[in-house]
């Protein structure tokens, strides 16, 4: 199975400690037998890429969504390109779960979406973590079954 992760890249408050957590996040799934995708490891970083065609960019993150089973969202901050990947999902039903840290605003519109399959309200980067994998186990079970 495969996920792919999604999240702010462009305007992070902090970009070296976000994509610190992205990777513990995407280090759990590989423990637990998924294969990941992350625009920002995938040569298409804004800060360490920030020449690539948008088009390209555009292309390649719907390309790799269309081939993944479910879609992990972090939406602790506001990203346009991850609404826009979400509804993508919807539209080809991709399983979207979302996560944001306890009292962080989303916005309705995100909540809303009616693609979302589940929600990880997380506490610290170790509670992300734990509820993922926990998360993880759960739909490998199912598939298992």
């Amino acid at each position: 199975m495969r996920i792919f992760f999604a999240g702010p890249l462009t305007t992070l408050k902090d970009p070296e400690e976000t994509k610190l957590f992205y990777g513990k996040l995407s280090d759990a799934a590989a423990k637990n037998g998924f294969d990941t995708f992350w625009a920002f490891l995938s040569g298409t970083d804004p800060v360490k890429d920030p020449d690539v065609d948008p088009q390209f960019i555009y292309d390649k993150d719907l390309s790799e969504l269309e081939h993944s089973n479910l879609m992990i969202a972090y939406v602790g901050e506001p990203t346009t390109g991850t609404g826009l990947e979400m509804e993508f999902a919807r539209e080809h039903n991709i399983p979207v779960y979302l996560m944001y840290k306890k009292n962080e605003h989303v916005s309705r519109m995100v909540t809303g979406n009616r693609g979302v399959d589940g929600v990880i309200e997380f506490t610290d980067e170790e509670d992300a973590v734990n509820k993922l994998n926990a998360l993880l186990l759960n739909i490998r079970s199912r598939v298992a079954s």
